[in-house]
């Protein structure tokens, strides 16, 4: 309650009585406005008080006539009708005002007045002549009841008023009751009095605890309304959140400033026409949500947040609408009420997360997530309905040389064209993914026909090898697929996946840029290549893996330099496999490691027995390289055979300085500290020779096999040869040419100043029995060991 500033008495009377009625636990702007209430109540029964009070003080005027006690009671009776009088003009004139703060002096006169009045009745009670005649007492009993029964309507509101009346009101009639003289008549009067009080307290402090609750309750009501109708006027003229209503019969009758807006068409248009029919003409056909919505409406049925997707003012959106039916008192159907809100923000974040969710983020296509979900349902059908379904693989050909040549930036632009690409060339009902890197899958459902299968493979082929323009280039890529048909390749998607990948594999062994069906075969040679694997681990173990030797000459002379080792396998069933066959094999698994390590450790074992003019070259496989600490390996190779470093070559590839080519460079250079010759095998092959060797000081390059052998007629390919060899002329390289099989190419190749050749014209690769007859035959002078150890193994051989 707000503090009411006055003596201690009425603070304390304030207090008990708002406690009574229970008005203590109010807010002080409630209860403010409650004691407005109870004063205006007050304030408008000041007539019917002054009507009692001239009724009251008429009758005990008369009936004092012409006795000593008419003029004190005269003065008394002029300053109650005073009083009254001036209260009656403030209920009309000055009622207190309900803008400002809380009714101060209202409160103070109010009580104040009450009290006075009260006072002054029971001094005009305590004057009475009540024992002198029945009547007066008659008199006195009537008017008292009276004025008892007209404050207590009054201030009934107002308990603190009417307490401050009834207290000096009370104690007159007492002082009256007493003066009777007569035992009986004070005992029946004033058990009446003091009774009649109590039970007036009681029925008052319940009526003004009921008036208390029911205008605080009004007042929060109304504040409440205020506040909902001002968030309703928000609401009607956001445009974001609007208001829709229909009538019985459906037609629109209700739209805020808001729906107009959604909508795009004015409000006299929409206004009358039917609210279904509206959304139905602008949503898909056959809406799932819109159906849902239809059938609320005919049940008469509460929905809520029904998300719709429509065309409004010629863009997609989506709209969240609740409607709820209206009724009246006799339960009439009124039509909808309800509300709806432009949800295409949230709409669009949802579907750009699911999209991110589902689809590769750098080509748009699906992800592999979303493409092993899809390939499940396609085995589901085809479980249910028996609907067939393929699948394509396919794998980029000459993509990593544009990505490790160009750039990551580079190869994404590529991998965007080529999704273009492949989108275009599919069906709508076609979905085609990106599984990661450079591999692509295409599901085709209700698609297992070859021919078809195969113009589109091909189209895809065709298409992804034209050129691509990055950065004012063209830059041009190809693609193998493999392809598998459901049923007929299998039923389930872990099988139907591995059997386009054998396929795909397939298509790369044929020569990349094709396409292959999966065969039966391809599972076949697929097992093949895991026993082939499960021996060759083997194979390690039981030392099957040999080397042979395969002689470098001088371009002079033909007198030999050195050997390259070639590693065979010695298989106890198949005989003897090159290395084409199971070294893929080996570098698939992690067993190149291990043979390339044991190839570099035997090569210089093998070397240490030789002339010491004579160079061992071990030609290392890239994974091999990457995976393997290659220069701790050739430093405990030359420690445990006791080879000179400078006697032992290390051939690479140009391929293995593509990807991550400073951190190769770094590794080489660390083997070319310990006195390695380090060569470049293959050159003549990659993409930038040129810049590799200027970024590593390599000692010798070794022209590739390709260019030798189109020697013979090729002007470009002897202008090309004769191009390298000045440039290792240029640099101070040993310039190796491998594949010489003519004498022809011998002379050619010596005439334009290349060092060292090699191939089959001098020698094939030689085994351990071979080699030393070599060693016999075409290196003098022998050292006497390695002399006495070759004719060792020859005459082992001929016993």
């Amino acid at each position: 309650m707000s503090a009411i500033p006055g003596s201690g008495l009425i603070s304390l009377i304030n207090g008990f009585v708002d406690r009574a009625i229970g008005a203590d636990g109010l807010t002080p702007r409630v209860r403010d406005k409650l004691l407005r209430q109870q004063l205006g109540s007050a304030a408008r029964m000041a007539p019917a008080m002054l009507a009692a009070s001239l009724v009251v003080s008429t009758v005990f005027l008369a009936l004092t006539w012409q006795t000593s006690r008419f003029w004190p009671i005269l003065a008394a009776v002029c300053a109650i009708i005073m009083i009254g009088a001036h209260g009656t003009y403030l209920a009309f004139a000055r009622m207190p005002n309900r803008t400002e703060g809380p009714p101060r002096a209202s409160v103070i006169r109010t009580i104040a007045y009450a009290a006075l009045l009260g006072s002054l009745w029971g001094f005009v009670l305590y004057l009475l002549p009540v024992d002198q005649s029945p009547t007066m007492r008659g008199a006195v009993t009537i008017g008292v009841g009276g004025l008892v029964c007209v404050s207590t309507m009054a201030l009934v509101h107002y308990p603190q008023a009417l307490a401050a009346f009834f207290i000096p009101l009370i104690v007159g009639a007492l002082s009256t009751v007493l003066s009777l003289g007569s035992l009986p008549d004070i005992w029946v009067l004033g058990t009446l009095l003091m009774g009649f009080t109590l039970i007036m307290v009681v029925v008052t402090l319940n009526h003004a605890a009921a008036f208390a609750s029911y205008r605080a309750s009004e007042t929060l009501v109304r504040e409440k309304s205020e506040i909902i109708g001002l968030l309703l006027r928000e609401f009607e003229q956001s445009t974001s959140d609007w208001i829709w209503g229909f009538d019985a019969d459906g037609a629109i009758n209700r739209m805020s400033a808001g729906f107009t807006m959604a909508t795009g068409v004015a409000e006299e248009a929409l206004r009358g026409a039917d609210f279904v029919h509206f959304l139905r003409c602008i949503t898909p056909p056959d809406d799932p949500l819109m159906l849902h919505v239809e059938r609320d409406v005919q049940k008469r049925q509460t929905f809520q947040d029904i998300e719709l997707r429509v065309i409004a003012d010629g863009r997609e959106c989506w709209w969240a609408l609740t409607g709820k039916p209206a009724f009246d008192e006799a339960g009439n159907y009124l039509g909808y009420v309800g509300t709806g809100s432009d949800v295409t923000e949230r709409k669009i974040a949802e579907r750009r997360i699911t999209m991110l969710a589902h689809h590769d983020p750098l080509t748009g296509l699906l992800n592999r997530t979303k493409f092993t979900e899809q390939l499940g349902s396609c085995v589901a059908r085809l479980e249910r309905h028996g609907a067939p379904f393929s699948v394509m693989f396919l794998d980029l050909d000459q993509f990593k040389a544009v990505n490790d040549s160009r750039g990551h930036l580079a190869g994404d632009k590529v991998l965007v064209q080529i999704a273009r690409r492949i989108q275009g060339l599919v069906r709508e009902t076609d979905l085609a993914a990106r599984l990661g890197g450079d591999e692509f899958a295409i599901i085709l459902p209700n698609d297992s026909h070859a021919e078809g299968l195969g113009r589109l493979a091909t189209r895809l082929i065709e298409e992804i090898k034209r050129p691509i323009a990055i950065e004012g280039d063209q830059v041009s890529v190809g693609v193998s697929i493999g392809i598998a048909m459901a049923p007929a390749n299998g039923r389930l998607a872990d099988e139907i996946l591995r059997n386009a990948d054998l396929a795909l594999y397939r298509a790369k062994a044929a020569g990349r840029s094709v396409f292959r069906f999966f065969e039966s075969q391809m599972d076949s040679e697929a097992q093949d290549r895991r026993l082939l694997e499960g021996e060759l681990r083997e194979a390690i173990q039981n030392d099957e893996l040999v080397l042979f030797y395969q002689p470098q000459v001088s371009a002079d002379d033909a007198t030999p330099t050195g050997f390259e080792a070639l590693i065979r396998w010695n298989h106890p069933v198949r005989g003897l496999i090159l290395p084409a066959e199971f070294i893929p094999i080996a570098e698939h698994s992690n067993l190149i490691v291990d043979i390339g390590d044991w190839t570099i450790v035997e090569a210089c074992r093998a070397a240490a027995s030789w002339p010491e003019q004579l160079t061992v070259a071990v030609n290392l496989s890239a994974k091999h390289f990457r995976r393997s600490d290659i220069a701790m390996v050739v430093k405990r190779a030359l420690a445990v055979s006791g080879l000179a470093a400078p006697r032992l070559e290390i051939e690479i590839t140009e391929g293995l300085l593509m990807e991550d080519p400073d951190a190769i460079i770094g590794r080489l250079v660390e083997i070319r500290d310990l006195g390695v010759t380090i060569a470049m095998d293959d050159f003549g092959t990659g993409y930038s020779s040129l810049s590799h060797l200027l970024k590593f000081p390599f000692d010798k390059i070794k022209i590739d096999r390709s260019f030798v052998d189109a020697s013979g007629d090729d002007e470009v390919a002897r202008d090309f040869l004769k191009a390298i060899a000045s440039l290792g002329k240029t640099l101070k390289l040993t310039i190796t040419a491998e594949g010489v099989e003519t004498r022809a190419q011998a002379q050619f190749l010596a005439g334009i100043a290349c060092h060292q050749l090699q191939g089959f014209y001098f020698s094939q690769p030689l085994d351990h029995v071979a080699l030393a007859d070599y060693l016999l035959t075409h290196v003098p002078p022998l050292a006497p060991a390695v002399k006495a150890e070759a004719e060792a193994r020859l005459s082992a051989l001929a016993g």
